[in-house]
């Protein structure tokens, strides 16, 4: 455990984590794989022969294949150093599920020479799950692993390698990416459970008025013409089909009306269920285009629409509940 942490740092230090690399002498590690250490062991032995029975094809032989090892070296380095690697844009992560890592990788567009042969990729420490033909790139290469809980996520590093082009030499590196991925929490099929909070009052305002502001909402008032961006539940879809154009339904004081989502008083084994149902709420509110806002107790993101408004409750349902400092969330949800 010790060597290992002593390795860690030791990598931390040798490559730091960036958002991409060029690979060079400080971040690639050459070493004779285990069928050079034969072809050494070979070499040796020829040497030894041709001495001891003074045979000079013999001695002949064994320098010829020691000068192919040294040129090996040289040619192994020299490919893999043309290697570029960068981290695409990832797909949202929820908890339990998998994390796609899409890896582009390039030939350095500076050099004119072109790289060869096989390159191995996988997570370090673990055995190699992808490869490609840097004759033939097909970008991107996808590599996969299991996420585990929900919250801020530091990439693993992760393990290239060849073996061009003889086999003589393992060329690898482990390189880490600076970017974290946030793993949103697990959604669990619901109901959704909105809570009706007159605008001009608070939240924690008493259930009679929130439910009478409820029963004014389902007055219908008239039509207008539709907005883009108004939700897709207000459309009068009987005046489109008759040919009638697109119109918005309008009820009485539905603008003084707030919907939240709220987050109940649970146990600490609960939470994790409280949230996935939460997550799946707003999941399907911002599909159909509901606006809502959401309550954490010590966090209330206002009533909005839209990608930006998912994501920032997406955000806080993943970061419950260390993020009880409204500037340690506003930073998050910034990014």
């Amino acid at each position: 455990m010790f060597l290992q942490h002593y390795f860690v740092n030791w990598l931390d230090k040798r490559i730091p984590a960036a958002n991409e690399f060029s690979l060079n002498h400080r971040n690639i590690f050459i070493f004779p794989s285990k069928f050079g250490l034969l072809y050494l062991a070979l070499c040796s032995l020829l040497f030894l022969l041709g001495t001891n029975y003074q045979n000079n094809l013999m001695l002949l032989l064994c320098y010829f294949l020691l000068a192919v090892f040294l040129v090996t070296l040289l040619t192994s380095y020299s490919n893999f150093a043309q290697l570029k690697v960068k981290l695409g844009r990832m797909p949202e992560v929820f908890a339990h599920d998998e994390i796609h890592l899409p890896l582009w990788c390039n030939a350095d567009s500076a050099n004119s020479i072109t790289q060869h042969g096989i390159v191995n990729v996988g997570i370090m420490g673990q055995k190699m799950s992808q490869w490609f033909d840097a004759d033939t790139i097909n970008n991107p290469l996808i590599l996969t692993y299991q996420s585990q809980r929900r919250g801020w996520h530091t990439l693993p590093r992760i393990t290239f390698s060849t073996y061009y082009p003889l086999g003589l030499y393992k060329c690898w590196t482990h390189l880490a990416f600076s970017r974290k991925i946030l793993v949103y929490p697990k959604p669990v099929s619901c109901g959704v459970s909105l809570q009706h909070v007159s605008s001009a009052s608070n939240i924690a305002h008493d259930q009679h008025s929130a439910h009478h502001a409820v029963q004014n909402n389902d007055d219908f008032s008239h039509l207008k013409i539709y907005q883009q961006g108004e939700p897709l539940h207000h459309v009068a879809w009987k005046q489109l089909a008759k040919g009638r154009g697109m119109y918005s339904k309008q009820f009485d004081g539905l603008e003084h009306v707030d919907m939240w989502l709220l987050m109940p008083k649970c146990s600490s084994s609960e939470v994790e269920e409280q949230l996935g149902k939460l997550c799946h709420q707003v999941q399907e509110l911002s599909r159909q285009g509901h606006k809502f806002g959401l309550d954490l107790h010590y966090l209330q993101l206002s009533p909005d629409t839209g990608e930006s408004h998912r994501t920032a409750c997406l955000k806080a349902l993943a970061l419950y509940p260390h993020n009880n400092q409204s500037s340690a969330f506003a930073q998050a949800a910034g990014q």
